[in-house]
Parts: structure tokens; sequence; C-alpha cells
């Protein structure tokens, strides 16, 4: 029995231990070795792939040019952007995200990207459908969410009905993963796809926000 109970000590041990490893590696993204990183300013930027400085630099501008249209944008931010190329090193940070096209964890200023080319300023998870936008955008949408947080409390975003919690990005990113003309063949095919929600709730902060005057304020508290 003392030996039972030593077994499951140590593996208790070891089972925290491994807790401890992928939260850390989960939050804190660079301990995955990235072999490339670029900064542009506070933007720190960790690829897989050479990271072409030009073309970078457009998707940055472009993201940022989205963002200032938001009144809750707060411009000089630091933020890191991993881009990955959807492989292993995906998988270990999309830990219950893994068909996402980007994500960012509540309290973290890591932003993670699924197959992404910054030549193309595109992402996706290589769903058919649904599955692919612009990675200018994307960067737009994933630092919304950040800036809701900063603006309304962490808690209270993640607290936000779908429709506001993702809508909102997606408006301040003037796009979702769906085509219009796509639209009627993924309700067919699954009605209640979540990149339904997206698609809605974009076009349901648009309407509240023109009834409202344009009050992001009154949108997320309402």
């Amino acid at each position: 029995m003392a030996q039972v109970a030593v077994i499951r000590r140590w593996a208790a041990r070891i089972a925290c231990g491994g807790a401890i490893l992928v939260a850390g590696v989960v939050h804190v993204p660079a301990a995955l070795a990235f072999p490339y990183r670029a900064d542009f300013g506070r933007t720190a930027v960790l690829s897989e792939r050479p990271i072409d400085r030009a073309a970078m630099g457009r998707v940055l501008a472009r993201a940022d040019d989205l963002l200032a249209a938001s009144p809750i944008n707060r411009s000089g931010l630091s933020r890191q952007l991993v881009l990955t190329d959807g492989g292993w090193r995906w998988d270990m940070l999309s830990i219950g995200a893994r068909s996402s096209i980007a994500f960012r964890r509540p309290f973290a200023h890591a932003l993670i990207f699924n197959r992404s080319s910054v030549a193309a300023d595109r992402v996706t998870n290589g769903a058919p459908l649904g599955g692919v936008r612009t990675l200018s955008g994307t960067i737009a949408h994933e630092m919304t969410h950040w800036l809701v947080a900063e603006h309304i409390g962490e808690w209270a975003a993640l607290r936000l009905p779908l429709w506001k919690r993702e809508g909102y990005p997606d408006y301040v990113a003037q796009e979702t993963s769906i085509r219009p003309e796509d639209e009627a063949m993924i309700r067919k095919l699954d009605p209640d796809a979540r990149v339904l929600a997206y698609y809605e709730g974009r076009r349901r902060v648009a309407a509240e926000l023109a009834r409202n005057g344009g009050s992001v304020d009154a949108l997320l508290r309402d």
C-alpha cells in the first residue's frame, strides 16, 4: 500500500508539472523556439517561415488602419503575433481551439494564427467553406478582442453574448470568413456551424451601432 501511495504521489506531481508546462507554452509561445522573429516597433512577429519585412509591414499597416476606426482603439500596445504553418507548434498552442483560424487567450498579449501567408495576406484553418480570412483583418479581429478586454475587463469581455463577443471584432475587421455566396451552402450543410454566429453577429452589431448612434460603450454595456 505504501508503494501504491508513493506511485500516486509521483503521478500527481508529474501530471501537475505537465499541466504547468503546457500552460506556460500556451501563454508564452516563444518557448516553442520559433525560428524567425522580426520586430516592427512594439509589435514582435514570431514565425515558422522567413518574414518578408515589406509584406509584413503592409499587413500590419492595414490591420492598424482597421483598428483606428474603432473608438476603443489604443495605439502603441506591445503585442506578439505568432504565425504558424498549422503543424506541431499550432497543435501545441491551440489546445482547445485547433479548428480556429486564430485566437487570443484571455489575459495574454500573444495573438496566435493558424496556417499563415504574409505575402498573400491570408490565414486559413483548411476548412473548404468559411476557412479563409485576410491576415490583416484577422489581426484586427484578435486585437479587438484584446481592446474590448482592456476597455471593460477580461471577465466582462468573456461574459458578453457570442454575437457581441465575435460580431464586434468582425465589424472592426470588416470581414468574416464566410463569403456571401457560401452562406446558403454552409446553412444547408450545418445550420448550427459556429462560423455562422460570426457572420450573423457582425450584421447584428452593425445594425445595433446604426441604431444607437455608433456608441460602442452602449453596445458592450447593454
